[in-house]
């Protein structure tokens, strides 16, 4: 619903089919009625938290907690009516936990975060109008042509294209996936024999 609600204010056009077409190194056609069709970014997020909903989110985790939710319950009773015990009997070991789950958590978050810019920042070289440039791994787009040398992190999910190996063979590992050490040998899918291939030697290191 909400989508057919930005097509019809014009915000997401829609598409002429449920195909999707990828246009290598973003050539796209120069003819034609043509909808670029949008595809999620590079960026790696594995953070729970931003500046803006750290707050609310956190409580709202913590106050899912049945015994947190209990502790408030009662408090909030010791608020409203005469009770023989005060509040801050209840109130001040609820603040204190509260406090000291939220520094925790924000912290660890903050590790993530850390841990993402690391990522997302890595130097890669891709084929941008023609030549290769250097770019962030967040900037990676797809269709992009990415080069990536010797036991060097792939930055996105690729598909091998061409090799500086004779057979046109390359080996990896997906030990950051399944665990597996293990070399997997992957075969490009465009033929030796094939006549773009040729596009593809200055990209051999």
């Amino acid at each position: 619903m909400l989508r057919w609600i930005r097509q019809q204010l014009g915000f997401d056009p829609p598409h002429q089919s449920d195909t999707r077409t990828v246009y290598v190194a973003n050539r796209f056609p120069q003819h034609g009625h043509y909808i670029p069709q949008r595809f999620a970014d590079n960026r790696i997020i594995s953070s729970k938290y931003t500046i803006w909903n750290f707050v609310p989110k956190n409580l709202f985790e913590q106050f899912r907690r049945i015994a947190n939710f209990y502790f408030l319950i009662i408090f909030l009773v010791q608020l409203m009516i005469d009770t023989p015990t005060s509040p801050v009997t209840s109130g001040l070991p609820l603040f204190f936990v509260i406090t000291v789950t939220a520094i925790k958590q924000g912290y660890e978050d903050w590790l993530r975060h850390k841990a993402d810019n690391e990522v997302n920042g890595a130097p890669v070289f891709v084929v941008r109008s023609g030549s290769l440039v250097q770019t962030r791994s967040k900037n990676i787009r797809v269709g992009d042509i990415v080069r990536v040398a010797k036991d060097e992190t792939f930055p996105a999910d690729l598909v091998l294209l061409s090799s500086d190996r004779s057979e046109g063979t390359c080996h990896i590992t997906t030990a950051s996936l399944d665990g597996e050490t293990n070399l997997k040998v992957l075969v490009p899918s465009l033929n030796k024999s094939n006549a773009y291939n040729h596009s593809f030697e200055f990209l051999r290191s």
